[in-house]
């Protein structure tokens, strides 16, 4: 019997929040602009790859359920190598940190208030996002690269001008070398703040 209410108890207390932080006198209750600094993290065990950066982007929300903005994040990709002389004799065996950095523009599309206008608290919305990624090394020439991807996101709003947000992303440069020389695509996990205003 308790499992049985569970849902309906978990789904009245969210409404009944949602209707505590963002009153129905304003269809739509958050503000228009939105800034999103955020940590990105993605960490391949296989080959011991590990990126992370930091990130910010702005928004504008042209509708309810569609925002543009722009975007710039930076950080490290650590990885091990092993770098040998012509007679195999090791020169150097250990961690190698490289930077990198992306910019460009992105677009995000939030399905939920199409269906429930005034239902705020809890977001999920895709996202897509073009752009460059530039790659620098001690050891390898600086590359530019033409850059495109996707995510899904799903955030809390907790007032109508803040909120928290969790997105998996995806894009053409978050790959990794197999050993069979096959690419693998690796997700990009961000956790982050909503400032609306």
């Amino acid at each position: 019997m308790a499992t049985v209410l569970q849902k309906p108890i978990i789904i009245l207390a969210l409404l009944l929040v949602n209707s505590m932080l963002f009153p129905q006198n304003n269809h739509n209750n958050l503000t228009p602009w939105c800034i999103k600094p955020y940590y990105g993290k993605q960490y391949d065990k296989e080959l011991d790859h590990n990126y992370s950066c930091i990130g910010l982007e702005a928004f504008f929300f042209l509708s309810q359920s569609i925002n543009v903005g722009a975007f710039v994040n930076g950080g490290t990709f650590k990885y091990s190598m092993t770098f040998y002389e012509d007679n195999n004799f090791i020169l150097y065996n250990g961690e190698c940190r490289d930077l990198f950095w992306k910019y460009g523009i992105n677009s995000e599309f939030h399905p939920i208030p199409l269906l429930f206008p005034n239902f705020r608290i809890i977001d999920v919305y895709l996202d897509g996002h073009i752009g460059l990624f530039i790659f620098t090394s001690d050891y390898w020439p600086t590359k530019y690269k033409f850059l495109y991807g996707m995510g899904i996101g799903l955030a809390l709003n907790l007032s109508k001008h803040f909120g928290l947000f969790y997105e998996r992303n995806y894009d053409n440069v978050n790959t990794t070398l197999q050993k069979n020389n096959k690419k693998k695509i690796k997700a990009m996990n961000r956790f982050g703040l909503n400032f609306h205003f």
